[in-house]
């Protein structure tokens, strides 16, 4: 579902049809990240140890392979059998068994997909990547907007929309994917692989109850329909996050080499590149969060206007996810990824309790507040913990600066709202934000003439060699 989609879907479909699509994904994206075992994070980082050995990385990629679609395979019957259990304890019905079903393989597919794009990302690949990316969204939403319109299947064409586009782009990359690499098969490479991904597989665990478990109380607690409004909202909320994610995966591979090439002594320049990155990555969740009312009025109908402050609130924990994203190369690097396990505990822990003591009294709004919690408690732990293993130097005075505009963004949008303040005076605060953090990238150099040209010149470059 896209921002482009939505205003067509939320047309079509109901609150309700929205909150049955999102909490038929609950089991199948937990049970993926289990079943996978890791083993798309634990590629990435043995990419960069195997990364001069030919043979070792085929054997990397041939073997994961191996292990994702045999546990497909095998895990397709046994939630063909209980698909019925399964929507009746996470929905408190037995009709939507088919629809958990369809979602569990198309969250697979997805998650296979993951691995194929990491791979490329590592190889620096940033056009095969963004085809791809762009090929599964774009059949994707056209996919399930034929089955929800012309065919009129309600929440169905959605989840089988998902499906299709998965299973498509899945074969396509497979192919091409696999012509340019040998058939090496190495159980040792294989376990090595697992071992590392067991020990990261409990904070995505973690991620994912953080990411269900306040639907599932809105569900209980208040309605279906509000898990559907709850959800428009995480999903342009989290449109951001998509965009960060992107942003990353061109930072990504020059920061682990700067690290794995460097050693200590890229301490310096770590610090500036996350500068750097979280300059260009925070720049649309400013954005987002002062235009978040214009944006849901003009995709979505009455019924889902309420899920402006929940866009709003939801992007103040994604702007901590800088961070997030950052420090994982310091635990890969260490090999110390084990230590991410307590502090998932302690950020599902937070987020359930946080969830238990809001949802109830303040309903979608308190949904939201949970959310950045548990995100901003395990962000900031994360990164003091990375500290202790590999020193950056982040650049503290113009982050701070950076996240203050941000705060106090979100803290003035929402008090304008409160008060029903509108009119031009509104959009001149807004302006002001913008002014601010352009000011503030000026200040610390980021935005000159030479880095603009710098832009230029690596796109360039990317796009030449990719033709290449």
């Amino acid at each position: 579902m896209t921002l482009i989609t939505l205003p067509v879907l939320t047309r079509l479909l109901t609150p309700e049809d929205f909150g049955i699509i999102i909490l038929t994904a609950v089991f199948p994206t937990i049970a993926v990240n289990v079943l996978t075992l890791g083993l798309v994070s634990a590629a990435q980082r043995y990419y960069f140890e195997y990364r001069a050995d030919s043979e070792k990385i085929d054997a990397l990629i041939f073997s994961s392979q191996i292990f994702l679609y045999l546990s497909l395979v095998v895990s397709l019957f046994v939630v063909f059998f209980l698909k019925d259990y399964i929507s009746q304890l996470i929905l408190g019905n037995t009709k939507y068994g088919m629809a958990v079903f369809v979602m569990f393989i198309a969250a697979f597919l997805g998650q296979i997909i993951n691995f194929y794009l990491c791979i490329y990302q590592n190889m620096e690949k940033a056009a095969t990547h963004s085809k791809f990316t762009i090929i599964k969204t774009v059949f994707t939403s056209i996919i399930s907007l034929l089955l929800v319109w012309y065919f009129e299947m309600s929440y169905m064409g959605m989840i089988y929309g998902s499906f299709i586009g998965a299973f498509i782009v899945c074969g396509l990359i497979f192919f091409q994917f696999n012509k340019n690499h040998k058939l090496n098969f190495s159980s040792k490479i294989l376990f090595e692989n697992i071992k590392y991904g067991l020990q990261i597989m409990p904070k995505s665990l973690s991620g994912f109850i953080d990411k269900f478990f306040d639907k599932y109380m809105l569900n209980n607690m208040v309605s279906l329909s509000a898990v559907g409004v709850y959800n428009i909202g995480q999903t342009v909320g989290n449109t951001m996050f998509f965009l960060m994610s992107t942003v990353w995966s061109s930072f990504q591979p020059v920061y682990y080499k700067e690290i794995f090439d460097k050693g200590k002594d890229g301490s310096v320049s770590a610090g500036r590149i996350f500068t750097i990155f979280a300059y260009i990555a925070l720049m649309p969740v400013l954005l987002i969060i002062l235009f978040a009312q214009e944006i849901i009025h003009i995709i979505a109908p009455a019924p889902y206007h309420d899920a402006v402050d929940i866009i709003i609130i939801i992007s103040g924990g994604v702007a901590t996810q800088t961070f997030g994203m950052y420090v994982g190369v310091q635990y890969a690097y260490t090999k110390k990824a084990y230590w991410i396990f307590p502090v998932a505990v302690v950020g599902t822990i937070s987020n359930v309790a946080a969830n238990i003591v809001l949802i109830p009294r303040f309903g979608l709004i308190g949904a939201g507040f949970s959310t950045v919690i548990s995100t901003c408690i395990v962000n900031g732990i994360l990164t003091f913990m990375g500290q202790k293993l590999y020193r950056i130097q982040y650049e503290w005075r113009i982050i701070t600066k950076l996240y203050a505009i941000i705060t106090s963004a979100i803290v003035l949008i929402l008090y304008l709202r409160v008060i029903e303040f509108n009119g031009v005076s509104a959009y001149l605060f807004k302006l002001t934000f913008i002014a601010f953090f352009i000011f503030a990238g000026i200040k610390a150099k980021l935005i000159t003439r030479q880095s603009i040209e710098k832009v230029q010149s690596a796109l360039f470059n990317f796009s030449k060699r990719e033709r290449a």
